[in-house]
């Protein structure tokens, strides 16, 4: 049956016992049974044991493709449903809003009662946080770069014309901030993520656009740009939050078609920075 008091976190993720312990308290709070976040197709974190994990893995497993194309952000989706010691219950699936990495939850649930849009809510901001402060900056093998990289690269392309054909990447190393997310807390520590995201919003362009791929790593794109431009606007930049001003180190990288065309020369940049 099902077991509420599993709590699992895949070892790729570097995860404080304190995030861990307030994403499972999350699930429990919403009277969930079992609850599971994936990344990028990958089961991060589990909540809860069943049965039919297997059953349930594969059911997953066969529909993520379509999920990842067609579902929409913050609007849960029924997946069937399944009987467990004469129980009857109910499978859910919602995509939540995080960048270029497909990030879901699933439910299971009792039939009855529905979980509301706040319930939702809830867990939805507890996996971010997990998300955010979980990424391992030494697994760079983790996540499946051709699913991060494959848009970045379609969205630089089209960047790219008239007398617009190169331009660069400016790369934002933020310094390690997991020993201030404990004593913190969940809320300011998600602070100080949206504040760095605020930073570098102020700093792009109409026609440029900024991507992060995990809490300390951060793109910011900038078609037509020359390296000693870049040099000029970002030499200088600085990311404050609350009474912190964050360390970071600065890469800049020129980008063209030849590049976006190479595989191995785009991706490296990406996986060497990660």
């Amino acid at each position: 049956m099902i077991n509420p008091t599993h709590v699992s976190t895949s070892p790729c993720m570097q995860m404080t016992e304190y995030h861990a312990r307030r994403l499972g308290i999350s699930f429990a709070s919403v009277g969930v049974h079992l609850g599971w976040v994936y990344l990028a197709g990958e089961i991060v974190y589990e909540f809860g044991r069943t049965e039919k994990e297997d059953w349930l893995r594969g059911l997953v497993s066969e529909k993520m493709p379509d999920l990842v194309r067609h579902l929409e952000f913050l609007d849960p989706k029924p997946l069937g449903s399944f009987s467990e010691l004469g129980r009857e219950l109910k499978i859910s699936i919602m995509r939540l809003p995080e960048g270029e990495v497909p990030v879901f939850i699933l439910v299971v649930q009792d039939m009855e009662p529905e979980l509301s849009k706040r319930n939702w809510e809830d867990l939805s901001n507890q996996v971010l946080t997990f998300c955010a402060t979980g990424i391992s900056l030494r697994e760079k093998n983790f996540l499946d770069f051709q699913t991060i990289t494959d848009p970045i690269r379609k969205k630089m392309e089209k960047s790219f014309s008239g007398d617009v054909q190169s331009g660069v990447i400016a790369f934002f190393h933020l310094q390690d901030l997991s020993p201030f997310f404990k004593p913190m807390g969940v809320v300011k520590s998600q602070e100080i993520l949206r504040e760095v995201t605020t930073t570098l919003h102020k700093e792009t362009r109409e026609n440029e656009f900024n991507f992060q791929l995990n809490p300390r790593s951060y793109f910011l794109f900038c078609p037509g740009e020359t390296l000693d431009g870049a040099n000029n606007r970002f030499g200088s930049l600085y990311f404050p939050s609350k009474h912190l001003i964050l360390d970071y180190k600065l890469k800049i990288f020129p980008i063209d078609k030849a590049i976006l065309a190479d595989d191995s020369r785009f991706s490296s940049i990406f996986i060497e920075n990660f």
